[in-house]
């Protein structure tokens, strides 16, 4: 594993220091969202065009700020306090957790956290669709259609990358769950599909499914073909 080594620095970030990047990539920049020049959505636009390992410095006072235009922007980007915070909302919001740290930004922005949370959830189904079954691509037909294209709130995918987000899918409601043509068949991603990041180690239903997929046409396997359905059906894999 690669250390890290942080630069504290703010936005926009000086040409030595972005240089320093190129020369060493286990760089990460810290930027300082009070101190910097781009606030907002200026600000999040040019982190996802820089696309470099950067993390914005959260505080008590600019999270919530910086977390509500977090959750409208409509272009990718990484950034882990960000992705943390959202998970930490959504848990509270479904009611892993007694405390209500996140109590009036929760009733203040329920819209777009439930936009977020049927997209993110919603993934369940797509899962279903990677598999090359009749079975599976008959039961993602039972999903409503949404064909909508609007990349709102897109970085919902970028939960991915952390383990307690599946989390989310824990209970959730079927009836609020969506086939996104769109999302599921295009690659909308930074030119990438959907698949590019469900595809990873630490996540448990592409692991399952991808394992059943891999299986032999056998009694065996239509019968773990069978109780899979059913299992996703449920969607409760934490």
């Amino acid at each position: 594993m690669i250390d890290v080594k942080y630069i504290d620095t703010t936005a926009p970030i000086g040409i030595e220091e972005l240089k320093q990047y190129f020369l060493d990539k286990s760089i990460v920049y810290r930027v300082d969202i009070d101190n910097s020049q781009l606030k907002g959505q200026k600000l999040l636009t040019y982190v996802s065009n820089l696309d470099l390992p950067i993390d914005l410095v959260l505080t008590k006072e600019n999270q919530y700020e910086i977390l509500s235009e977090y959750l409208s922007f409509g272009m990718l980007i990484k950034s882990t306090p960000l992705e943390l915070l959202t998970i930490d909302v959504l848990l509270e919001m479904m009611g892993f957790y007694k405390t209500e740290n996140h109590k009036k930004f929760i009733e203040e922005h329920k819209t777009i956290l439930d936009s977020w949370l049927c997209k993110f959830q919603s993934l369940a189904v797509y899962n279903m669709k990677t598999v090359n079954d009749d079975s599976f691509q008959a039961f993602v037909e039972t999903f409503e259609k949404d064909d909508t294209d609007d990349l709102t709130g897109v970085n919902f995918i970028s939960l991915l990358r952390h383990q307690h987000a599946y989390s989310l899918f824990t209970n959730a409601d079927r009836s609020k769950m969506k086939n996104y043509t769109k999302y599921f068949n295009d690659n909308m991603f930074k030119g990438k599909s959907l698949f590019s990041y469900w595809a990873n180690p630490i996540n448990p239903m592409f692991l399952l499914t991808f394992g059943i997929s891999e299986g032999v046409d056998t009694k065996e396997y239509l019968a773990a073909k069978q109780k899979t359905i059913q299992e996703l059906s449920n969607v409760s894999f934490v």
